[in-house]
């Protein structure tokens, strides 16, 4: 049976969505409070859903939340942070077993929603604050995964690229923000934050289960209710600009292999045709950047492209040797050229094609991949189901494959190098 979306307004700035599948064993929650991405709010956002996820003031402490979920079999709740184009993504997801597996009738999903918006509108406070000894832990988490960053060197190198990438856009800024901020955080900043948050961010509630729970959306709707908005609009992001010439950044750390990241920029209206242009290009073990770039030319140890179509932009990042930088950054842009030209074979093209039409239909997998899914299509302005964009992919031409690649322009070339590599 096909799955079945809804999306409802519950109130300014509110969005209820309902995924029903009947393959769903489980029933799961998951509340996005969508922002602004600042440098001045990032880590004080950040913070937020780690604390609210730990304890309520009906559950004061994460031993006695703990045991809450325990007895509602095994029921789990956590808090996350995430970037979406232009915009923070602040999020608490709960789940549990559809209520039919449960003994006797009990309501599991109702009572574990109870449970989530407690923590969200009712807070453990210390003093008319986040109680301070949980919010300093969290602080403290928040610090390490920050510093943490560094050790793993091929994100980090994204991380950094994306500066000079989205150089003066909210993209820019690192989802965690930075430790300089972070270290500065107070209990009080941070509740004050979170009573804005709940006033001003964009809430999407998403609910995904075998049949719907209208008890689970009563709970929700009462809990939203109780807050005084002052909803300002939806947030969304700006396609970023093509600089006037290409922005060049070397830095130098503690490095044995080197990271290059060339972020390109595209004016391209259709992303679906991106989309399959991407994966014919980098995106895939059978794409030009794999099979001739790394497999032929053994130029990187890893080589691969991907796509943000909120930013409109592609990016290729790759590990290389410092004496291989030059060469490798000379064949990725002549295999850009090389679909440009359409030199790709109609097996290249159905090849990719296959590739992506099986990752859209994994997507109903899972009940977290589907519910991000139609996030992700929310924000972009319509609510198109993997079976429909798989419609679009199919009757996507050669043509406009080749003019979706002639739109990418070389934007930025960032490479992370070693500390003794030469200039």
């Amino acid at each position: 049976m096909a799955i079945k979306y809804n999306r409802e307004k519950l109130g300014d700035g509110i969005h209820y969505n309902s995924i029903i599948n009947e393959r769903q064993k489980t029933n799961t929650v998951i509340m996005h409070f969508v922002t602004g991405l600042s440098q001045e709010t990032a880590s004080l956002n950040a913070v937020i859903p780690y604390i609210l996820a730990g304890s309520s003031s009906v559950y004061p402490t994460l031993t006695e939340l703990n045991k809450k979920l325990s007895e509602l079999y095994g029921a789990v709740l956590k808090g996350s942070v995430s970037k979406m184009g232009d915009s923070q993504v602040l999020s608490l997801m709960a789940g549990c077993i559809n209520d039919r597996y449960a003994f006797d009738g009990e309501a599991v999903t109702e009572e574990m929603t109870k449970v989530m918006t407690d923590c969200l509108t009712s807070p453990h406070l210390q003093d008319g604050v986040f109680f301070e000894k949980d919010f300093e832990l969290k602080k403290q988490e928040l610090i390490d995964d920050i510093e943490a960053e560094i050790n793993e060197k091929r994100s980090f190198a994204f991380k950094r690229a994306n500066i000079n990438i989205f150089r003066d856009e909210p993209a820019a800024v690192s989802v965690k923000g930075d430790v300089s901020h972070a270290e500065k955080l107070t209990s009080a900043d941070a509740f004050r934050q979170y009573l804005e948050l709940l006033k001003t961010a964009q809430i999407e509630i998403f609910f995904v289960g075998a049949q719907e729970s209208a008890g689970c959306k009563k709970i929700i709707t009462d809990a939203l209710n109780s807050i005084d908005r002052a909803f300002g609009g939806d947030n969304s992001s700006a396609k970023s600009p093509l600089k006037g010439e290409v922005c060049r950044v070397t830095e130098r750390y503690d490095v044995a292999q080197s990271k290059m990241v060339m972020g390109f920029k595209t004016d391209c209206g259709d992303p679906v045709a991106l989309k399959l242009m991407n994966a014919i290009f980098g995106a895939t073990p059978i794409s030009k950047l794999f099979m001739n770039v790394r497999e032929k030319l053994s130029l990187c140890y890893y080589c691969s492209s991907g796509y943000n179509d909120k930013k409109g932009t592609l990016y290729v990042d790759s590990g290389v040797e410092q004496e291989n930088i030059a060469k490798a950054e000379a064949e990725i842009l002549n295999q850009l050229d090389a679909v440009r030209r359409g030199d790709f074979t109609d097996e290249d093209m159905e090849n990719a094609r296959k590739s992506i039409m099986n990752s859209w239909r994994g997507v109903s997998d899972g009940a977290r991949s589907i519910a991000e899914w139609y996030f992700s299509r929310s924000y972009s302005g319509d609510s198109l189901s993997p079976e429909e964009m798989i419609e679009k992919l199919k009757k996507i031409t050669r043509e406009e494959v080749i003019k979706a690649a002639e739109s990418v322009r070389l934007d930025t070339v960032y490479v992370l190098t070693g500390k003794e590599a030469k200039a």
